[in-house]
């Protein structure tokens, strides 16, 4: 069974050949797993058997700054640090008031 296979498999509650596995760990682990193996993302996700893999949406617009330190933003204004969804930096509705969160945009 490929990954993709396997995932699905488990997602339709039908038993694949083995439980799919995912190899979730910290950003220095990976870059320092990749650098040890000589290998790329996806080579060391093979490597470990990792069956999972992320899909990104590319954002169109419109264009807008980051704060400092900030990787991205959801579609909600909460800035995130880190690899992938990172962590958040901020939480804008966080003492909003009921008529504060329904003007929120």
């Amino acid at each position: 069974m490929t990954s993709r296979e396997r995932v699905l498999a488990a997602f339709e509650h039908c038993q694949p050949d083995r439980v799919p596995a995912w190899c979730g760990s910290s950003p220095e682990f990976w870059e320092k797993a990749k650098r040890a193996a000589g290998l790329d993302d996806e080579g060391l996700r093979v490597r470990l058997g990792d069956d999972f893999r992320r899909v990104y949406a590319v954002y169109s617009g419109p264009e807008f700054a980051l704060s400092p330190g900030a990787t991205s933003r959801t579609i909600f204004g909460i800035e995130r640090a880190g690899l992938g969804y990172g962590q958040p930096m901020c939480h804008p509705l966080a003492k909003a008031t009921i008529a504060k969160v329904h003007a929120y945009p």
